[in-house]
Order: structure tokens, then sequence, then C-alpha cells
């Protein structure tokens, strides 16, 4: 006779664990071949069979394109995953996923559950909840029902105490791939939520095993960027690589270092990392952890004094320096159960009225965290309060340099620019941005037509998305290049490269507190962190997904960059500048000749004060030709072979995409409801890169001309915007927020992997508006310097070497570089009254091109 049980399913992003009850003892259930979880993988064979965990995992490592993982950080986005010519959605894939769970638990006990309980994150609102019920139905395992990650946690740690009614605890769930915190008050009959819980969907083990792979990746230095992606050896060692890197990572929570074997073409050594430095890299993810779980405490509306314990969850939990800092910050108790990861799917099924709970393993006596710390200077935490900003923020782009009915500036950076303390809303001219109910057929297998593109709730202009492991992508992307060849050589010069542990840099971390009021018509540049840390808007999602690089690499790879770009006269100068001031000339012979400013024909916005229309303007010579008298068009941008240009448009429907001749002839819309931001002309001229928001969050694509789909490039939900193509087209500069501060990163088009490698950062930011040399060997941006003030910035394209191009007292922004890299222009003055002006590349020169009263902004030369 078969015993009727329940059974609980802890969907997560990187491993899934199941657990039963009957007669009223709860146990976990062996669902994979070596440990009691499996990882939450699918993989689509080219038979049309579908795989899932270990076995999925096992066929991954040769064709990684076909295996989808990390579902659940996309759950509720109705834009299609591929994984091997299969289009499903995040759901469909999950109830894939929950169906084989289900019936291996099925199969196991001789029978189905009395009822099956899933999990879900405390923070999901109504529509993933919604959605997860639908999933379930999909996945047909019969009756169900949902129960928060925070109550089943809190549930299994009060089954093996006498709990008083009336005692609130704290929920910190760090899992493979999301962080969630809740606060949760004990009651006669389980747990109440109190408050709102607080979740970082982009944050957890996976950015871990990420930072990790990058150390690695930075120790092989040289040996890195010669590996080719494309081999199908390279690829196979790479995610072998990957793995080693994440028993690496669960090895130092027990231990003080690991070593890992790397194994690649080419490349056979053993890189060792040391728990410190393990520490070093993750630290300022752990620190937005804290800050979220201090944003739960407070919406509960409870006294941090009065929890009677911080509870650990989640398999990410086990990481010493976790315990440490919620230690550090709330003084209380903090529990880790001894199996965090399984802690969950227990606590799904567990009867508070009963007290024997059994796991796979015999229970070991609960840890406590101890607050205690001993660590270098390097690893001393930074205070609670920068890290914890106060205001929490929709993730939605306002439209980045769009003009208003009123607009007066000649570039309006409204997403770009915004102040922190405001909440990322879309503009009311963007496309609707909620999520559409997604279209569900429970009676239908959609991998039952492996061989066919199905696509479940299509957004209105569908996706294309190919789910890959990071690591294929993290090995091409040219990160590697800002890395020295060895972790040791990186020591002897440590000291020539003082990048800061954590946090901005002091001497713009000062200031008023609040963001200057934009003036009419405009909108006010970043505040950034000299507003002081109270306007600061929490990063969200994405912020959590940040991970210290090791500063100390860079001073060697200087060296390394110095010698190969010595050749060129500009990079002669730009080494030898830091005894003069931006903007004078050089003493000795050389600052007498009076270089002249090349006359290749510019785009430009001509503002009115009521319409914004582009000119083609040449310097030197008088007038303006109007190429587009819409009254809308701003950001024009030119393209390589400078016979056609592209620009945003805004239209009484929204932001769009136009392209046209130089002339303004035969113009073409290419796409609606972006975000208003610029867009950018790849290498061969035949694809644009934008940003547009999806389900309310600023994303980059790109999209080829004349056809309907864009490739959607970045998923977390950092702000994001300013895209700008690289000469050779295998990256694109942009800027993001992360870890309240924005920076430039260099993403890689072919397999983007992000945030990308870090181009500015510390003192060499805020940043934004990126512009590459037409040669690729440098990048021109806009440093914000305070309020209201900005500067043009020059930094060379592998980070090293940013210094100041310009130091005027009036507000500078859009570098542009003439097409033969002698001279930038850029918008100089108020919003209300901006004029450009050019500057050699050496900063040694500098001459107005508007003339008279005119207001043009936005310069475009190359």
């Amino acid at each position: 006779m078969t015993v009727r049980y329940d059974m609980g399913v802890d969907l997560g992003t990187t491993w899934t664990a199941a657990a039963v009850r009957a007669g009223g003892r709860a146990e976990v259930v062996r669902l994979g071949e070596r440990r009691a979880e499996i990882p939450s993988l699918v993989f689509a064979a080219p038979d049309g069979a579908v795989l899932t965990g270990d076995a999925a995992g096992r066929r991954g490592l040769a064709d990684p394109g076909r295996l989808a993982r990390e579902v659940k950080r996309r759950f509720g986005d109705p834009a299609p995953v591929l994984a091997g010519g299969v289009s499903l959605t995040a759901a469909a894939l999950t109830a894939r996923l929950l169906r084989d769970v289900v019936g291996t638990v099925t199969e196991q006990r001789g029978g189905p559950a009395r009822e099956v309980v899933v999990t879900h994150p405390a923070h999901w609102g109504p529509y993933q909840k919604d959605l997860l019920e639908q999933t379930i139905r999909r996945a047909d395992v019969g009756p169900a029902r949902l129960r928060t990650e925070a109550e089943a946690a809190a549930a299994h740690w009060a089954a093996g105490r006498e709990v008083a009614p009336g005692a609130t605890i704290a929920v910190y769930g760090l899992g493979g791939g999301t962080f969630d915190a809740a606060v949760l008050r004990r009651t006669t009959d389980g747990f109440t939520l109190l408050g709102e819980p607080v979740g970082i969907d982009q944050l957890g083990g996976a950015d871990f095993d990420a930072a990790v792979f990058g150390y690695v990746m930075e120790a092989l230095g040289d040996a890195a960027l010669r590996l080719d992606s494309a081999d199908p050896e390279v690829r196979a060692a790479l995610v072998r690589l990957r793995r080693d890197c994440t028993e690496a990572k669960e090895a130092l929570s027990y231990d003080t270092e690991a070593t890992i074997p790397v194994a690649v073409p080419g490349v056979h050594t053993r890189v060792r990392i040391k728990r410190s430095e393990f520490e070093f890299l993750i630290e300022p993810s752990l620190q937005d952890t804290v800050a979220a779980m201090r944003r739960a405490v407070r919406a509960a509306g409870v006294a941090e004094r009065d929890l009677q314990a911080v509870l650990l969850t989640g398999g990410s939990a086990r990481i010493p320096l976790v315990g440490t800092l919620l230690g550090e910050a709330f003084g209380g108790p903090v529990e880790l159960d001894p199996q965090p990861e399984l802690s969950v799917a227990l606590g799904a099924v567990t009867d508070l009225a009963a007290h024997s709970v059994t796991a796979a393993a015999p229970p070991e006596p609960r840890a406590t965290a101890a607050p205690q710390r001993t660590a270098t200077a390097a690893h001393e935490p930074t205070a609670t309060a920068a890290h914890e900003p106060t205001a929490t923020a929709a993730h939605a782009p306002a439209a980045a340099h769009e003009p208003t009915a009123t607009a007066t500036a000649a570039h309006e950076p409204m997403a770009a620019h915004e102040p922190k303390g405001a909440a990322r809303a879309p503009a009311a001219d963007h496309e609707p941005t909620t999520v559409p109910e997604p279209v569900l057929a429970p009676a239908v297998d959609p991998w039952a037509t492996a061989g066919v593109t199905v696509a479940y709730a299509p957004p209105p202009e569908p996706v294309d998305f190919t789910l890959v492991p990071a690591v294929q992508a993290t090995a091409t992307d040219p990160a590697p290049a800002a890395a020295a060849e060895t972790v040791a050589a990186a020591e002897t010069v440590a000291a020539a490269d003082p990048v800061p542990a954590s946090g901005p840099d002091p001497a713009w971390a000062l200031g008023s507190g609040s963001a200057s009021a934009p003036p009419p018509g405009g909108s006010a540049l970043p505040p950034g962190p000299w507003a002081g840390r109270g306007s600061v808007t929490a990063s969200g999602p994405g912020a959590g997904s940040v991970v210290r690089r090791n500063g100390r690499l860079v001073a060697l790879v200087s060296a390394l960059t110095v010698a190969v770009l010595a050749g060129t006269a500009a990079t002669i100068v730009l080494l030898s500048r830091d005894d003069r001031k931006p903007g004078r000339a050089a003493a000795g012979p050389a600052a007498s000749t009076a270089p002249t400013v090349p006359a290749d024909t510019m785009l430009v916005r001509v503002d009115t004060g009521t319409r914004s229309d582009i000119a083609l303007l040449t310097p030197g010579a008088a007038g303006r030709k109007p190429i587009s008298s819409t009254g809308g068009d701003v950001l024009p941008e030119w393209s390589h072979d400078r016979s056609r240009l592209a620009l945003t448009r805004k239209t009484p429907g929204g932001n769009e995409i136009w392209v046209m001749n130089a002339d303004g002839t035969r113009q073409e819309r290419v796409l609606g409801g972006v975000s208003g931001g610029r867009v950018a002309w790849s290498a061969d001229d035949t694809k644009l890169a934008f940003v547009k928001p999806v389900s309310g969050t600023a994303q980059l694509f790109v999209i080829t001309i004349g056809q309907p789909v864009p490739r959607q490039l970045t998923r977390s939900d950092d702000a994001k915007d300013d895209p700008f193509w690289s000469p050779d087209g295998s990256q694109i500069a942009y800027w993001a927020e992360r870890a309240g501060q924005r920076d430039l990163f260099a993403l890689s088009v072919a397999e983007p992997v992000e945030p990308g490698r870090r181009i500015t950062g510390g003192s060499a930011g805020p940043a934004v508006d990126p512009s590459w040399s037409p040669d690729g060997k440098l990048i021109a941006y806009t440093k914000v310097t305070g309020p209201g003030v900005a500067d043009i910035w020059i930094v060379r394209a592998d980070g090293t070497g940013a210094h100041a191009l310009t130091t005027d007292p009036a507000r500078e922004m859009d570098p542009t570089w003439s097409p033969d890299g002698s001279w930038l222009a850029f918008t100089r003055g108020p919003l209300d009254q901006p004029r450009v002006v050019a500057i050699t590349a050496d900063g040694t020169r500098e001459q107005p091109i508007t003339t008279g009263t005119a207001r043009e902004g936005h310069p475009c030369w190359s």
C-alpha cells in the first residue's frame, strides 16, 4: 500500500530540490546522481528529446548552445528563449523542469502526492505568482499551491525549536541567482510576512562563480586572449573550467584557499585563489544584500533589536562573509541551517505542529555565524550607509535626450542624466511597459514539436535571444585585455594603482545632498555621489550583480599598453600631459603652430525653444543646411561612410528610430517604442544599437536595418544608455549604473555577458556619453564633476589613463571625434543655451563652432 504524502518543490535559479512529508515527517528526496538537488537546466537535443537536471548538464558541456540555464531570472519576461532552435518562454522551461521533478518523486514514492507545494521568492508580485500558477497547471502535476521561500524557510527553522507566537525573524535568502529579504512574525498557525519583502533578481552564486572565472582569466593574461571561442574544443574546455571555478568557490566556504586546474588548448596550469581574494571580489554585492535586508526590516516596521534571529537560506548563504556582514550589521544571532540549500524544500511541507524533521543526511547542529571578523584593511567593510540607498525605484528609463514640448536644450539627458532620487518610470510617450498576459495552453506540450519554433506570449516586438552559458561569452569578451599576466606579477605594482576598495572617491563624495533643479524645458545632469547618499536611488536588482575586480592588475597592463600605443603622437601627448593644465597650449615650438579645425561636415541639433531639428554644419563656413523639420528630431548619428544618418524622432505615438540619406531624403522608420536615447551604427553600417524598455527596464538591443526583429543584448535591471559601437564592430561601449555610480563598460556583441568589460570606475566616473576614436584606441566621454557641471574626459580603450581634456566651469557633454581623430567637438553651456566647441585631441587648442546666438548641440562628426 502506497503511503500518502505531500511534496514540496524549490525551483531555484541554479539548483532544484524536493522534499516530501508523510506521517508527520519531512525528508528530502534525492533527485540528482551525486547530490539531493539537480541543476536547474533544460537541454534541447537535436533529435527533439528534452533533458533536464544532471542529464542536461552533461549534454550541455559538449553543446552549450542548446542548454537553457538560470531561467528563473527571466521568469515573467515574455521574450522567448531559444535553445537548440526551440523558442519558449522561461515559464515553459520551468514547467518542463517541474514536470520532471514531480515525475521523479512520483516514481520513487510509488504514486502521486496528495498536494504539491511550489515555493517562490517572497518579493514576487501578482503577475509572477499568477504566471507560476499557470506554469504549474501546464506541468500537469496535480493539486498544487504556492508558498513563499521565506515562509518555508521559517517553518523549517521553527520546526526544530519552540517559537512563541509574536516572535519576529528576518529571512536572508541568497541562492544561485536571486536574493530575497523578508521579515516574518510567528502566529498560532504559521508565519505571516510583515511589510514589503525586498528582492534582487540578478544576484546570487552564479555571479560569484563568474567572479572567480574572471579572476582566473585575469591570471591567464594574454593566454586567455588567444583562445578561439569558435573552436568546439575551447568552448567545452571553458565550460569545464567554469564548473571548476564553481567548485573552488564552494571549497572556499570551508577552506582558506583553493586551487583551480586550467586545461584549455594551449594552456595547462593551476591558479590559486585565497578566501580573502574571493571576498574582496564579492563584498560590494554582499553589502547590497545587507542594505536590502535593512530596507525589508524598515518596511516591516520592526526594530532591528527586536529580531529574534536572522535566518540564512540558500546555498550561497554558506559563504562565511555573509554571516560576518550580517552579524556586524544587525548584532543579533545569525543562524545558518546545516543544509541551507535544502531548507526551503523541507519547509514547504513542514507541519509546524511536528518537531521531527529529517533530511538526506543526519542533521548537524545549527551554526551561528559569528559577527567577529579579522580582515586586512582592504577587506574592511565600508559603512552600511554607503551601500544602502534610501529609496527604491521602478527601473524604466525616462526618455534619454529627447526634447519636451518646450525643449531648449541641445542635449536633454532625461534618462542618461536623471536625478538619482527619481523613480525610473517610462515617459508618457513610450509604449506601455506592462508585461502582457501570457497565452498559455496547458493541454499542449510545447516540447512535442521540438523542431518547430513555438513562441508563447510574444512581446509587441519579439526579441531574438539565445540563452547560453555565461562562460561561453566570458572567454571571448575583451575583458582579459585589462588583466595582468599573473596575480603575482600584479603584486609588484599594487602601490601604483590605488583603486579604492569600494565606494566613491572621497574627493567628489561630498555635497549638498540634493540634485540641482533642471532648467525650464531641460533636465539636470545626474547629481552623482556628491549629492549625498540620501539622494542615491538603488540600482535595483542589477546592483547586486556587481562583483569587484582586482584593480591591482591594471597597472601592469598599463605598462604593456604603453608599448603598443607609444608609436602615435596622440598617445605620447596623453602620457606627458600631467605637467600642464587641459586646454592650455604646451610650451615649446609645437604650441606655436595653430592646427586647423577639420572641415568635415558635422550633424547638429538646432533648437528654437519649441522644436528640435537636425542640420548640417561645416566648421568655418557660414550657414546651416536643415535636413529634418519634424520639430522632434534629436541625437543624429552619421553612418561610417557618411552617406546616411540615424536619429531619434519624438512622435505622438512614442519615440522612434529613423534613417535617411545624408541630405534628408529617403527617410525610413526602423523601429518604434524605443527609450529616446541615441542610436549607434555598426562598423559595416548594416545594424543599429539602441536602448528600449522591456518590462519597465532599459535594455540594449541591436537591429539589422530592414529586419523587423531586434536582438536583445542586456537583461539586467541596471539603468543604462548611450551605446556606441567600436570601430572593429566587436564591442559596444555604454554606461550602466552599478553600485550607485554610472560608469562605462564595453559589451561583446557576439557573446554579451553583462555588464561587460569595465572602462571607468572610481574617480574616473561618473561617466556617460562614450565616443570611440576612429582608430579604436581611445574613448572620449562626459565625466560629471558636480551638480550641473561636467567635463570632457579621455580614457584608453583598455580602461587606463583616464584624464580630463577640458576643465571649463560650464556644463560640457556629448563628445564626438573628427573623422581623422585629431579633434573633438562637444556641447558647452547651460541646457537652454548650448553651443558647439571643438578642441584638439591633446587639449592644446580650442575653437568655437557655433556662432552668433544659435542654440546648437549634440554634434556628430564621425
